[in-house]
């Protein structure tokens, strides 16, 4: 009889047809539902049928292109939705609990290994790992597995996704006959070398009674092939070389158990559909029995991701049993990141963002923190890695790197050799080091999910970690669509500034300082004396912190752009300004004309009583002297950034690029026109010189500089 291909899947509650179609499910009576820590186990009903369900409209995956008013509405949906906190990370509101989410106490209740029947012998391997206990991800998946079931599984990054199939299979086969030559009974496939490499890692010291082999390109074929030879009981490894092997009839997969794909997503999304489809072809008999048909005998499929797209589910149901388990710990929570990571924004020029870089590792990631810079091309990772404005211990690793010189460069790292890795998104997904506390993104990624998975390589097992994302101005519609995408809210904040990199130097000196042994102190004894004869005890050891922690030069850093040489001031006022032309008029009412023209950058605050914008240092004395504060404005020298109003307008009065001259509300300066309106006035659109710009300095039409009446 022929076997039928189901059209229906399950993706967090709704139906996903294969061809794309999502649809509301009606549930029926016999349908099983296992509720667990507000995660759900579903088992659809194998009396479903497509006339029983309601349509539902897809819903349409957002752009690059998307409208300012269709941001504008999601934006307004999502805060209504949840309440936006200081450490940047989005709450819901207290009646909505997140799903999968217990205090560490339950948790470790109910991920004890007793739980599980986990044998004494593997609880050791466990604890040698640092695992006291299984995490919500494993503790859900281990019956499921144990029980034989298909399972699609969906976590968060960092939950220990790859422990929660590696740990039901060693324990499902700890005796069974060891033959020469025999064929693998377990096949986990993975996206990267480096996952790999970190799956079969698990599998040799959690069950290091099976023969593992791990099997990736880049490689000699001779070590692989002659442990294929030997015998085997679990093959790891990446599509392309394993395709290789059973395409000269080197592997043989008849007799396959389980087969797992881990970021299953990643993997077909890199163009591995087909390879992965040949592979799986070799081990199943495709589809599913029809009515009085016996199920094919296929291996057990096991589907570990972060992120799980209703195309995976179209493509993963051609070999997966109907009454599959899906355990979702995501569902419809918006905030698809961990929820131990503290998310920042940093507005920084490419120029200058390996010196910020720099600074943010020394006071977010401190003296021996590790931390990770994830960079769109490997040119810029090569160039960033060695740049002199890196202090930090740097190296890099991307697909150009020789696989061996990869692995050399991940143990380091991972032992803590050297603190900074530079990489590119082949280091983003799966890779378990717990210590990274730091991640910083060097651009908002054009694939929201990137982000998602980079910001997973910290804050990992319950630990708190930090991630920055620098972007550009004209970024800031980038960072928007993260946002909402990833369900999370950045905390715009400043680039380091001197007093803050100092407070964290020092902390991190001082900590040091006990670790110096008595009779190497006593060494430096006389030589301290002298110095503190000299110079006072006080000031010799305020100088040599200094000298330790690279603080030798004080250097400003404008709080807005990062840019060094820059003060940002803050003004306040008891009126509400409605655009930057209300800040101009308040502002040309104190200073004169050079000062107006040394003030670039001008930001509204998120209340609309304050602006804040940037001079440069030679002007900051010269400005504050002529400034007199009144009842209605006061000036200031900012300590911090405050919340600014989301907007891609910004102004100066000398503007040669566009965005606002003395009065202009959305154009540019009296040079060039650029933008709006020029010296009082405040309309206009955009352009250049003679290109029909709004009024330039003296210009009170459309046109340029010059005054041009010509329109668009």
């Amino acid at each position: 009889m022929s076997q039928q291909i189901p059209e229906i899947a399950m993706v967090n509650g709704d139906d996903v047809s294969l061809n794309g179609e999502i649809r509301k499910k009606k549930k029926s009576k016999k349908e099983k539902k296992i509720k667990s820590d507000d995660a759900e186990i579903e088992s659809p009903s194998k009396e479903e049928s497509p006339s029983e369900e309601k349509p539902k409209k897809k819903r349409k995956k957002g752009s690059d292109e998307e409208g300012e008013d269709e941001i504008k509405k999601k934006k307004v949906k999502k805060e209504k939705n949840g309440e936006v906190q200081q450490n940047g990370i989005v709450k819901e509101k207290p009646s909505s609990s997140k799903q999968g989410e217990v205090d560490e106490e339950t948790q470790e209740k109910i991920g004890a290994f007793s739980n599980f029947g986990i044998r004494p012998k593997t609880i050791e391997k466990l604890h040698a790992k640092g695992v006291k206990y299984l995490f919500p991800i494993q503790a859900q998946t281990f019956k499921p597995i144990d029980d034989g079931f298909d399972v699609i599984a969906q976590a968060r990054t960092g939950t220990g996704k790859t422990l929660s199939f590696v740990l039901p299979l060693v324990e499902k086969w700890q005796q069974f006959p060891q033959k020469s030559g025999r064929q693998p009974i377990i096949l986990a496939l993975a996206p990267t070398r480096e996952l790999a490499k970190q799956i079969s890692e698990y599998f040799e010291a959690i069950g290091p009674h099976l023969s593992t082999t791990c099997i990736y390109g880049g490689t000699s074929y001779w070590p692989q092939e002659s442990a294929i030879r030997r015998g085997l009981d679990v093959v790891v490894g990446t599509p392309g070389r394993i395709l290789d092997y059973i395409r000269k009839n080197t592997l043989d997969l008849s007799k396959l158990k389980h087969v797992v794909l881990d970021e299953v997503d990643r993997m077909l999304d890199m163009g591995f559909a087909e390879s992965v489809e040949e592979i799986l072809g070799a081990a199943y008999k495709t589809g599913q029995p029809g009515d009085g048909e016996e199920a094919p005998n296929n291996p057990q499929t096991l589907l570990f991701s972060a992120t799980v797209p209703p195309w995976v589910y179209q493509t993963a149901v051609k070999y997966m049993r109907k009454d599959l388990k899906k355990v979702d710990l995501v569902g419809r929570d918006r905030m698809k990141t961990a929820t131990t990571v503290q998310h920042l924004a940093i507005n920084c020029s490419y120029f200058d963002r390996p010196q910020v870089i720099s600074d943010v590792i020394k006071v977010y990631g401190g003296l021996d923190g590790r931390c990770m810079v994830f960079c769109e091309t490997k040119r810029d990772a090569n160039e960033l890695a060695m740049s002199s404005d890196v202090k930090q211990e740097t190296q890099v690793m991307h697909g150009d790197i020789p696989q061996t010189q990869r692995e050399v460069t991940l143990k380091g790292f991972r032992e803590g050799k050297f603190q900074c890795l530079v990489t590119t998104d082949v280091a983003a997904r799966g890779l378990d080091i717990p210590e990274v506390d730091l991640v910083i993104q060097c651009n908002p990624p054009r694939d929201v999910d990137s982000y998602i998975h980079r910001s997973g390589r910290t804050g990992r097992a319950g630990r708190n970690g930090v991630c920055v994302c620098f972007y550009k101005r004209q970024e800031e519609r980038d960072l928007q669509k993260v946002e909402y995408k990833a369900g999370i809210k950045f905390k715009r904040v400043s680039a380091p500034q001197p007093s803050d990199i100092i407070k964290s130097s020092v902390k991190d000196v001082t900590d040091l300082l006990g670790a110096v042994q008595p009779e190497m102190v006593a060494m430096f004894k006389s030589a301290a004396e002298a110095i503190i004869a000299e110079k006072g005890a006080v000031a010799a050891l305020a100088a040599a912190l200094a000298h330790i922690t690279g603080s030798t030069a004080m250097k400003t850093r404008s709080l807005l752009t990062a840019e060094e040489g820059k003060t940002t001031f803050l003004l306040e006022t008891q009126s509400q300004l409605l655009d930057i032309g209300d800040v101009f008029k308040t502002l040309g009412r104190y200073i004169d004309r050079d000062s107006r023209n040394a003030i670039k950058g001008i930001r509204l605050c998120k209340d609309q009583t304050a602006a804040v914008f940037d001079v440069s240092d030679d002007h900051k004395d010269y400005l504050l002297s002529l400034w007199q504060d009144t009842s209605e404005a006061q000036l200031t020298v900012a300590a911090e950034l405050p919340e600014l109003l989301v907007s891609t307008q910004s102004g100066s009065f000398d503007d040669r690029r566009g965005g606002g001259g003395y009065g202009g509300g959305r154009g540019g300066g009296y040079r060039r026109g650029g933008g709006g309106g020029g010296w009082g006035n405040r309309s206009g659109g955009g352009g250049g010189r003679g290109r029909g710009g709004g009024g330039g300095y003296g210009g009170r039409g459309r046109g340029g500089w010059s005054g041009s009446y010509k329109k668009f």
